[in-house]
């Protein structure tokens, strides 16, 4: 069972579903602090990728 509230499917324009696995650096969280499965946290860390590349999530927190 997640701690955190999953979607059935993962879509990199789902931005605030996608937050929920990054933390407040820009680091993807680990599956076992999520406990999501390892095909679902691969599912998940190319949709944040693309979201990146997409400019839709910063890769970084924002540096002053």
């Amino acid at each position: 069972m997640s701690k955190y509230d999953l979607p059935k499917k993962f879509d990199y324009k789902d931005v605030n579903t996608l937050k929920q696995f990054i933390t407040e650096t820009g680091k993807i969280i680990p599956a076992r602090v999520t406990g999501v499965s390892a095909s679902n946290q691969r599912k998940l860390t190319k949709n944040i990728k693309i979201a990146r590349f997409l400019a839709l999530i910063p890769y970084t927190d924002m540096h002053k």
